[in-house]
C-alpha cells in the first residue's frame, strides 16, 4: 500500500486579504487644502454629500494639485470604482488596469447611506503577489 502525500492546495489571495479597512471621508463642500492637510496615511478620499452619502473620490496628488480653497466637490471623480472583498486580488489588479485608477473600494449600502468601509491599492496588490511568489 502506498502512501500518497497530501498537498495543501494554495487558494489565490483575495481583495479581503489586503484591503485596508476604513477609508478617510470628506464633505464635498470642504476646500481642498483642508482635506490634503488630513490624509496621511491613506492618500485617497471618499467624499459625501450633504446627506452623508458617497458621491465621489479622489487621491491626494489630484487634491494637491488643486487649489487650496477649491471645493472637493470640484475636483472630485464621481464615480466611484468599487470591487466585492471575495474577488482575487489579481483580478482586482486588472479591473483597476482596465478602468485606469490605482484604488478601488469596498462599500457598505446600508439603506440609504452608501459609504466607504475599505480601499485596496494597486501597490498593496502587486507587493503582497510579490510577496507570493518569493
Amino acid at each position: 500500500m502506498s502512501t500518497q502525500s497530501v498537498t495543501s492546495i494554495k487558494r489565490p489571495l483575495l481583495v479581503r486579504d489586503i484591503m485596508t479597512i476604513g477609508v478617510p471621508v470628506c464633505r464635498d463642500d470642504e476646500t481642498c487644502g483642508a482635506v490634503r492637510a488630513r490624509l496621511a496615511p491613506l492618500p485617497v478620499v471618499v467624499a459625501l454629500d450633504e446627506d452623508g452619502i458617497a458621491c465621489g473620490w479622489q487621491t491626494l496628488d489630484r487634491l494637491v494639485q488643486a487649489a487650496a480653497d477649491e471645493r472637493v466637490g470640484a475636483v472630485m471623480e464621481e464615480v466611484i470604482p468599487t470591487v466585492p472583498p471575495d474577488i482575487p486580488a489579481a483580478a482586482a489588479a486588472l479591473l483597476m488596469r482596465d478602468r485606469g485608477v490605482d484604488y478601488l473600494f469596498l462599500m457598505h449600502d446600508w439603506p440609504g447611506e452608501l459609504r466607504p468601509s475599505a480601499v485596496i491599492s494597486r501597490q498593496a496588490i502587486e507587493q503582497r503577489l510579490a510577496e507570493n511568489v518569493e
